[in-house]
């Protein structure tokens, strides 16, 4: 039986930031072209964090990871990103196209805290 809880999620806080300006597609949809377009909308999207730009001054100690990771926490720092008071589950919906049809689709969910269990 799968074990899932509610959570106290991070959230962008829309008292700060404008938030059709800081959100994207999932970072796999993402192209270099859509990359910079995000990069100029605002300072604070999430495009920082989640696919971040990589360049020829990267280092161990300088890198995409370090930088989301910085950005992260200076985000939760200044009020950006707040954390949610209480747990809870959020629903998801997708509404799609289905391929090579004119029929939109709605696709639920939820995202939970899972546990996860060695099977070795």
């Amino acid at each position: 039986m799968a074990n899932v809880y509610p959570f106290r999620s991070l959230r962008y806080a829309p008292n700060r930031v404008p938030l059709e300006k800081v959100v994207t597609q999932p970072y796999d949809k993402i192209s270099k072209d859509m990359q910079e377009r995000y990069y100029a909308l605002h300072p604070n999207n999430i495009i920082r964090i989640v696919l971040g730009k990589t360049g020829p001054e990267d280092s161990a100690t300088n890198n995409v990871y370090t930088r989301a990771a910085a950005y992260l926490k200076e985000w939760r720092a200044s009020g950006i990103l707040e954390q949610i008071a209480e747990p809870a589950f959020f629903a998801y919906f997708q509404r799609f196209a289905v391929p090579g049809t004119t029929e939109i689709r709605t696709r639920k969910g939820f995202v939970g805290l899972g546990r996860l269990e060695d099977y070795a």
